[in-house]
């Protein structure tokens, strides 16, 4: 590996940003991020795709905001009841308007901003750092995940993508757009720089690889694949800031986990067995 080529999506932002990320370290992260049991990898990144081919992410429901917490989104029950019908359709009908085959640094003008405008929506609670990890479910192509951290690695406060406060002489709607086109040029302008990463993470972990022969896109999108490099890359400054250790560079690796780890397991209807333990349990209560 080396460090000539570094991810440097933030270049020409103002404020304590986030510097360039070699591809070295980038590298080490992503595959401590994707190794570890306890991060968002299996349960939202693989668990995404396989709710997506079983059409789970066809439709909108009461529920569908949970989904954000499998990606620490914290969800409550106030924001799970204030996802009314109205809002649901509204979400919905921004989704809709994003091209699921696309991926962000090839829409159109018109296309991208669909995506900023499914990026802006939100209700109190709900904003940005949540919505776009349930949005991003639904359009892992297109649309990116602005949680606290991305919004702090482009100079922001954290709670920039919420709140309506003046940043840079931008509210909470400018800061959100100036991001997304950000990560769009980036995208646009260094696919061989996202194509160098994969090369050195997919041979551990090969759901990172580019897209094989007889498959349109490749399992991880380009765009989350950025957004795992800024969101572990913020995360270890931080913790250095504070004194501690980082929490993924250099980090020992786990075991390889595989799609087929969080398959879904069907309920087929069986005869009642009095071979079966659990049958012979209810007989003998």
């Amino acid at each position: 590996m080396t460090n000539a080529v570094a991810v440097d999506v933030t270049a020409g932002f103002a404020g304590d940003v986030l510097p360039p990320v070699s591809i070295e370290d980038a590298a080490s992260r992503i595959l401590a991020y994707c190794t570890s049991r306890h991060s968002g990898w299996a349960v939202y990144d693989l668990a995404g795709i396989g709710a997506r081919s079983a059409g789970l992410l066809d439709e909108v429901s009461t529920w569908s905001l949970l989904f954000a917490n499998a990606l620490n989104g914290r969800v409550e029950l106030k924001q799970i009841a204030d996802f009314d019908l109205t809002r649901r359709r509204e979400f919905a009908h921004r989704i809709s308007r994003v091209p699921a085959d696309q991926d962000l640094h090839h829409l159109t003008h018109v296309q991208l901003n669909a995506v900023i405008h499914a990026c802006q929506f939100g209700f109190d609670g709900a904003w940005a750092p949540r919505i776009t990890k349930l949005a991003a479910l639904y359009r892992p192509r297109a649309i990116p995940v602005l949680d606290g951290y991305v919004g702090m690695a482009f100079g922001y406060q954290r709670d920039d993508l919420s709140l309506k406060v003046q940043r840079f002489g931008q509210d909470r709607q400018e800061r959100i757009s100036a991001i997304v086109r950000a990560m769009a040029a980036y995208l646009r302008d260094h696919a061989g720089t996202l194509a160098q990463l994969r090369a050195e993470v997919s041979p551990t972990v090969p759901e990172l690889a580019e897209a094989q022969p007889g498959s349109e896109c490749p399992l991880i999108a380009d765009l989350r694949l950025l957004d795992m490099v800024v969101w572990t890359a913020m995360d270890d400054r931080l913790a250095i800031d504070a004194g501690l250790p980082p929490r993924w560079l250099g980090r020992p690796l786990g075991a390889h986990i595989p799609c087929e780890a969080v398959a879904p397991v069907p309920i087929t209807a069986t005869t009642p067995n009095s071979a079966d333990p659990t049958e012979v349990i209810l007989q003998s209560s």
